[in-house]
């Protein structure tokens, strides 16, 4: 709800087909995450809270509003998420390592930050104990095959800038900068990082009842969830894409949390979350 009154009253702008596709896509991502948790079980009981919390975080953050690229990104990571997950403890997962490969290609296309996934969704393999040189090579071919594609377009039209300017520019991922957050960014990151050491304790300390598989899924998300907090404070090539990214993870551990918790003191926090979201969108950036 308060995403459709914040997208409903915000200022569309110049371009409301943007701003329209970007609300269509960040909807889907949300069906997409309760999609992806009830396939593979990421979160024991069933639960709209992966959706709810997505749909609150980046519907509560005017920068979000117009964010095609990031949006884009962070609907193909899901994509790849779900798709690493029906990879585990599977060793003949050649085809699968490659569909995610050539996703993160094209992803790159248009935001080259997203080939520093790769290592993740390799990580991802090996923490699921379905990865092997089959698998890893199948992972990487993803990118060269993308590439000589584009290369035989080029060929094939006589346009060879097509392809040349289409090549990785690695000079974009080298600039660190320091962090330039206004107030309200970094009162959400402190808030985030907080509720995510919540989520990681029960995870990491109280999930012996747990299902392996839901552990291993939860525990990974975790680690992207963290690697990608530490692109956005780098602000490696923009922050609001790593934003609408890292919030897919974190959807998944917030709603892990609250659904788990059945103190009065998780209701209360609860409570204080959306009130926190829902208050800090009316505070300009």
């Amino acid at each position: 709800m308060a995403f459709l009154v914040f997208r409903l009253t915000a200022d569309i702008g110049e371009n409301p087909f943007i701003f329209w596709s970007v609300a269509l896509i960040q909807m889907a991502i949300a069906l997409l995450l309760l999609f992806l948790t009830q396939t593979f079980i990421v979160i024991r009981q069933r639960t709209l809270l992966p959706a709810f919390f997505y749909l609150l975080t980046v519907g509560t953050t005017p920068a979000h509003f117009y964010d095609l690229r990031g949006s884009v990104c962070a609907l193909i990571i899901v994509v790849c998420l779900f798709l690493l997950f029906s990879t585990y403890q599977d060793k003949n997962v050649q085809g699968t390592a490659f569909n995610f490969s050539v996703l993160l290609t094209l992803g790159s296309l248009y935001w080259l930050p997203m080939l520093l996934f790769f290592p993740l969704f390799w990580y991802g393999l090996y923490h699921f104990r379905s990865l092997n040189w089959r698998t890893f090579f199948a992972g990487l071919m993803g990118f060269p095959v993308v590439y000589l594609f584009l290369l035989t377009w080029s060929v094939h039209t006589g346009d060879w800038d097509f392809f040349i300017d289409r090549l990785p520019d690695f000079k974009v991922l080298y600039p660190i900068h320091f962090p330039d957050f206004s107030p309200q960014e970094w009162l959400k990151l402190v808030f985030i990082i907080f509720l995510c050491i919540l989520a990681g304790f029960r995870i990491f300390m109280s999930g012996i009842s747990e299902k392996i598989r839901t552990m291993a899924m939860l525990s990974y998300l975790y680690v992207f969830a963290v690697v990608v907090c530490l692109f956005l404070f780098l602000q490696l090539a923009g922050k609001t894409e790593w934003a609408l990214i890292v919030y897919v993870p974190i959807s998944f551990l917030l709603a892990h949390y609250f659904t788990l918790s059945t103190q009065k003191s998780a209701g209360w926090l609860l409570f204080i979350v959306i009130l926190f979201f829902l208050i800090t969108g009316f505070i300009p950036g």
